[in-house]
């Protein structure tokens, strides 16, 4: 749609000639490219914590098997799609799209239709999202506020209380820092992300199984260059700021 779009303001040209003038001029590097990398750590960390769940759901013990396969297809799959996406997007937008997709989109009734069902998505998701750091966060703060044995409600209403006040600060936080989303994405994918996608899971790895030394090198390797991209991405994303 959006590249579409794009192609119908360029009345001298046909669509491969637009095409191939877009891809020409872009930039395959600009100022901000190393906020690539949180970014795309950000977009691939939940896969990691979801990996050993997904792979004991499988009761079948040779279908387990073939989880592997089946889990890398996957991946690469999304990776070819994200892509592709983002490149037909920068084509049709050129250096001048904006961090939210949705607000690069021309004026018409069907980008004003996808803009509401996307805000839409994210209001009926956002509690799904929240729900476990919520959990967590209202058992670690309540265990630390006195409980009256007298009123059996206390404990609900303290549950609720505080998972208001996080909520309410999560949405302060988003309005001070809507304009610079990138550097808050890439900011958590390298400081947050990094850590559980490439620090944490060879470590435990190393200290569960009985590895070879070959392994247990590769294992400290991916280990010290996830602490790297940590520090560094980390260190540009905040001096851009």
């Amino acid at each position: 749609f959006a590249f579409v779009q794009a192609c119908k303001n360029d009345q001298d040209m046909g669509p491969v000639e637009i095409i191939g003038n877009r891809l020409s001029t872009l930039d395959p590097f600009n100022a901000n490219w190393f906020l690539f990398i949180g970014t795309s750590v950000l977009l691939f960390e939940g896969s990691i914590t979801l990996l050993v769940p997904l792979q004991e759901a499988v009761h079948s013990e040779k279908e387990r098997e073939q989880f592997p396969k089946v889990y890398e297809t996957a991946i690469l799959s999304i990776i070819g799609f994200y892509a592709f996406f983002g490149i037909t997007c920068w084509m049709a937008f050129g250096n001048e799209v904006r961090t939210v997709l949705t607000t690069s989109l021309p004026e018409t009734v069907l980008s004003t239709t996808v803009q509401l069902a996307y805000s839409l998505a994210v209001i009926l998701t956002f509690p799904l999202q929240n729900f476990p750091a919520l959990e967590i966060a209202c058992k670690s703060i309540g265990n630390l506020i006195p409980t009256s044995s007298n009123n059996a409600c206390k404990p609900h209403i303290k549950r609720n209380i505080i998972s208001s006040f996080l909520v309410v600060a999560l949405a302060l936080v988003a309005v001070c820092l809507m304009d610079s989303l990138d550097k808050v994405v890439s900011l958590m994918g390298s400081l947050l992300g990094c850590p559980i996608a490439f620090v944490f899971p060879p470590l435990i790895h190393s200290q569960l199984c009985d590895l070879s030394p070959a392994r247990q090198w590769g294992n400290r390797i991916v280990v010290v260059l996830g602490l790297v991209a940590m520090v560094l991405a980390s260190i540009t994303t905040l001096a851009q700021w």
